[in-house]
């Protein structure tokens, strides 16, 4: 989320007389859930490591040790049908990549992701960077047939585990090494549940083009989203309006034997006019594994905005998908992606998860491994590691910047470790 400059802007200042006063009403209201203020702090510190025609070498950090801190504070009282959901987010990070971000940023600048600024960073020189955001604020009304929420929330949409073509909200990336939390985005979310446990789901999400901007049709979404049981599969159905595109989305779901297997189709239809499919198949089995409880995946992907061309450079990207990662609503840049992984229990309280994804399209890697401690019952550790495989021209060996260049990007290897306290 971009900078906000002194003092308090207009929806800052809204934002904060909102969440003064939750904190002066709650007391004189008597809430029927936990009132209490809970969170999560985590300490963590990662090593990267990038070749030496890396664009990170080419910035003076091809290996970077990047320290982090953050603190989220939540508080989600319930009063009858009312509650309200409001988490503050305070980082502070550290570390050659902090400033590589800014560098990078350029190359594919994002516009807002969401409608109000929230976010104030009271430092960001050189290597260090501390900023404070409101992550979630909003008020929801709930019945046993209907959920209205309006403000700043997170919703997730699709059956993928490791890609996301139909969750067109702040996805994570395959990468991502903490997925507790979403980032919140301002919306208006409507549900209307029925009796047999189907659901019918709208989103309108107001967005301006640029930061600071007024709002445009082009820069919004809507959607509406449905799933019911069809022939004994759960079948999910989507429309949406995302950025002056029009998308569409069927997904099944059902039982193999023991195992659970998800289809999705989803269809874009671009404001130019042609029209990207992307889609997915995966299917997991919890089994036993050496008397180890496990979960084992694989799941295809077709990145329908991707580039089967082999002589791929990241400045010549095409628009529609250069678009969509600058958005962070895609990861990759080829067509075609095969992951498979499992999560095995290796005791009652480590597991581990190892993930391998592979670009079928020019045969390059990314391993990944994490592996889960539990201290106790409220402190975690977790470590992990991930690892680029491929040769230079291919999307983890390294594209280059422009057809020619002799700088090139990729993914860093990653050591990484991180101590979660909740509260």
């Amino acid at each position: 989320m971009p900078d906000m400059p002194g003092g308090c802007s207009g929806p800052r200042r809204l934002a904060t007389l909102l969440f003064l006063a939750a904190m002066l009403l709650a007391p004189a209201a008597a809430a029927q859930t936990d009132n209490a203020l809970h969170g999560r702090l985590e300490l963590a510190d990662s090593g990267l490591f990038s070749n030496s025609d890396s664009i990170e070498a080419a910035l003076g950090a091809k290996d970077s040790d990047e320290g982090l801190a953050n603190l989220r504070l939540t508080w989600e009282p319930t009063w009858g049908d009312l509650s309200l959901q409001v988490h503050a987010l305070a980082t502070m990070e550290a570390g050659p990549a902090v400033a590589l971000a800014r560098s990078e940023a350029s190359l594919l600048p994002a516009p807002p992701s969401t409608w109000l600024n929230l976010t104030a960073t009271f430092t960001g020189r050189g290597e260090v960077l501390g900023q404070a955001s409101i992550d979630r604020l909003a008020l929801a009304y709930t019945t046993p047939g209907w959920v209205v929420r309006v403000g700043r929330q997170a919703v997730t949409w699709g059956s993928g585990l490791v890609f996301r073509p139909m969750d067109l909200f702040d996805p994570f990336s395959p990468s991502a090494t903490d997925t507790e939390w979403k980032p919140g985005v301002d919306m208006l979310y409507v549900q209307r549940l029925f009796a047999d446990g189907s659901d019918v789901q709208l989103i309108v999400v107001p967005r301006p083009a640029r930061a600071g901007g007024p709002l445009t049709e082009d820069a919004s979404s809507e959607a509406l989203h449905a799933q019911t049981t069809l022939a004994g599969h759960q079948t999910t159905f989507l429309i949406a309006r995302d950025h002056g595109d029009w998308v569409a989305g069927v997904g099944v779901n059902g039982a193999l034997g023991g195992a659970t297997w998800n289809v999705e189709v989803v269809p874009t239809v671009l404001r130019s006019g042609p029209t990207r499919v992307s889609g997915l198949a995966n299917i997991s089995d919890a089994v036993t594994v050496f008397g180890r409880n496990a979960t084992l995946f694989a799941e295809y992907f077709h990145n329908g905005f991707g580039v089967a061309d082999r002589d791929l450079a990241l400045l010549t990207l095409p628009p529609d998908l250069a678009g969509r990662l600058a958005r962070g609503q895609l990861f990759n840049t080829r067509r075609d992606y095969l992951a498979a992984g499992a999560t095995v229990e290796l005791t009652p309280l480590l597991t581990a998860s190892p993930t391998l994804i592979v670009d079928l399209n020019d045969g390059s890697l990314f391993a990944l491994a994490a592996a889960t401690y539990s201290l106790s019952d409220n402190l975690r550790l977790v470590a992990g590691a991930q690892a680029p495989i491929g040769p230079k021209r291919s999307e983890f060996g390294g594209l280059p910047l422009a057809p020619a260049s002799p700088v090139f990007f990729a993914p860093p290897a990653q050591l990484y470790v991180q101590l979660r306290r909740y509260f």
